[in-house]
């Protein structure tokens, strides 16, 4: 793709000149550039520099050099050539990628405290640059550091990316030493988020690399099918209303286990000790309840529940109970693999218990989805009688981050499990308008000692919420990035001359939910009732002004191919919110 004209246009014609002085004048880099002095790699087609691997290069190593000739080829079109060390190469700059002897001699320390699990280090030397990594995927890694900042390549949605176009390609002085913002990251899966750095759920080629995660969130169903233990056990699965009854078919909810049963826990442990013999390498394997109520109300399970406790603990303790009997089964023969358990609605608080740890194999996994989706945390915006009416099953970001401290203080392991998309919204084909919490939210995250973040993300969703999932995964990787940065960097490459309509476009929508500013969750209004908020975040006045917004972006748009399609996607997301906006409207009536 060659490099739009950084042209930034208002949401009238009117504006254009004006905008343009202005925003050019307060803008900021996302990243520092190089310093000098620099070396020519490559210069009117011909090349000036090599990459070099170690003598006996892994699948990785081989990727990430294959990685960085092909991006240097796109933006010069050049090839560079790929030498394992020790070949006499032809030029005298060189790329050294990987467990080089060259990275030995330069005094490149590779340990977790320095580059976490997956960093690495760049490091200029005289006549070359060293890339290497923690481990082979964090090299990789830092391949793609190096060409986003400094050879401007970006990768904003699957299937396309961005590039400058110049016959001559330099590189300054570069000594970054780079350990990400969290251990575990997953934002999405396949090559985009490979190339956001991203360490669950990858791919490099045709190969699964990063984090061995098996399985995501619920799994009572995988773990004991009532298809094949019901008949002979009933005992095992949760007494609902004085029977015990299940529903096969119901693969996303129902069917919950007698946690409190010893062949039950037994049984679990089995299971997850049967699949990590026969997938060995896994790393983290997920024990949960299946999604959604029928949580077991026999006398043994309902004694371990502690009474007065809220709708957010109200499962809270036997599930603790459970998830560290069946961990510790588990790590006498797997101590190596960690479990994660979530902590979620009907039991997203710790017990009260305060001799309570969860065993050293176990990952917490709290989930932000009965707390608020407009205030970002840390912000206290969060008020009764304000922006929400008490209601057992909310709480506020305040009472969330009180949830979060009292996880990290009994364990070292805590993931966030947060929500790019939310299913009213979704449903409902509108955006979700999230930046203005998660740009701080994330960082939050970071600076609170989360380890891991996950967000929901589709690929088929890119289009109307990919802002969404771009800014998660760049914050996930680096939260110290500027975000406001972050978005003029954004705007300005993706949609070209159109940058500041398309720009005001999703703004204009941030803007509106948070001067609403009420709290918004499932908990408080439920899927229909996110739908119909969307008539008071959606105004005729806000509509309005994103249409002249998308008619400004659609004629600036028009004679590049590429920016007028993203702007078509606009248009698209437009259409979606008019119709939306329609149907529900009928439905309130």
């Amino acid at each position: 793709m060659k490099r739009p004209v950084r042209f930034l246009s208002g949401c009238s014609i009117l504006t254009v000149i004006f905008g343009f002085f202005f925003i050019n004048a307060v803008s900021q880099s996302l990243y520092e550039p190089a310093s000098g002095p620099f070396t020519i790699i490559t210069v009117s087609g011909k090349a000036k520099a090599q990459i070099i691997v170690p003598a006996e290069p892994t699948y990785l190593e081989e990727f990430a050099a294959s990685e960085l000739q092909k991006y240097f080829k796109k933006i010069s079109e050049v090839q560079l050539p790929i030498l394992r060390e020790g070949k006499n190469g032809k030029y005298s700059f060189a790329f050294f990628l990987g467990n080089t002897k060259k990275a030995t001699k330069a005094g490149i320390q590779t340990n977790e405290e320095r580059m976490g699990r997956d960093g690495f280090e760049l490091k200029s030397i005289q006549k070359g640059l060293i890339i290497q990594g923690r481990n082979d995927l964090g090299t990789l890694f830092g391949v793609y550091e190096l060409l986003e900042r400094y050879f401007d390549v970006r990768w904003f949605m699957p299937g396309e990316e961005y590039y400058p176009e110049t016959r001559t390609l330099k590189i300054g002085q570069v000594n970054l030493l780079y350990k990400p913002s969290f251990r575990v990251r997953w934002v999405g899966t396949g090559e985009w988020a490979l190339k956001q750095r991203m360490n669950a759920y990858v791919k490099a080629g045709d190969r699964n690399v990063g984090i061995n995660w098996k399985w995501t969130y619920h799994t009572f169903y995988t773990l004991m099918p009532p298809e094949k233990y019901y008949p002979d056990h009933p005992e095992y699965f949760a007494m609902v209303n004085g029977k015990r009854t299940v529903i096969p078919e119901n693969k996303a909810d129902g069917n919950q286990l007698c946690t409190s049963n010893p062949a039950v826990i037994r049984q679990i442990a089995r299971s997850l000790i049967d699949t990590l013999d026969a997938e060995p390498g896994i790393e983290i394997v997920t024990l949960s309840p299946n999604d959604g109520g029928g949580f077991c109300e026999c006398e043994k399970c309902r004694a371990l529940d502690e009474p007065g406790r809220d709708w957010f603990a109200k499962y809270s303790n036997r599930l603790a109970v459970f998830n560290k009997e069946v961990s510790g089964i588990v790590k006498e023969k797997h101590p190596e693999v960690q479990i994660k358990v979530g902590a979620y609605a009907m039991y997203a608080r710790p017990p009260l218990n305060k001799d309570f740890k969860p065993e050293d194999n176990q990952i917490i996994q709290l989930c932000h989805l009965y707390f608020c989706h407009n205030h970002p945390l840390g912000s206290g915006l969060c008020k009764a009688g304000a922006t929400y009416d008490p209601n057992s099953e909310f709480v506020n970001n305040q009472e969330f981050e009180k949830i979060l401290d009292q996880w990290l203080k009994i364990s070292p392991h805590v993931f966030i499990y947060e929500y790019a998309t939310i299913d009213g919204m979704k449903r409902a084909n509108l955006p979700w308008p999230m930046i203005h919490a998660m740009r701080t939210d994330i960082p939050f995250y970071r600076n609170k000692g989360v380890e891991g973040f996950y967000t929901q993300q589709s690929d088929e969703l890119f289009y109307r919420l990919g802002l969404n999932f771009y800014v998660a995964a760049k914050l996930c990787w680096n939260a110290d990035l500027n975000v406001d940065a972050l978005l003029n960097d954004y705007f300005e490459k993706f949609y070209g001359s159109a940058a500041t309509p398309a720009k005001d476009f999703f703004m204009t929508i941030e803007k509106s939910m948070q001067e609403w500013n009420k709290c918004v969750s499932y908990g408080l209004q439920g899927v229909e009732g996110l739908r119909k908020i969307s008539l008071e975040i959606f105004t005729p006045q806000v509509i309005e002004k994103m249409g002249k917004c998308l008619s400004s972006a659609e004629i600036l748009s028009a004679n590049n191919q590429i920016h007028s399609g993203h702007v078509a996607m606009i248009r698209k997301v437009y259409g979606e919110i008019q119709e939306s906006l329609k149907t529900i409207k009928s439905q309130v009536r």
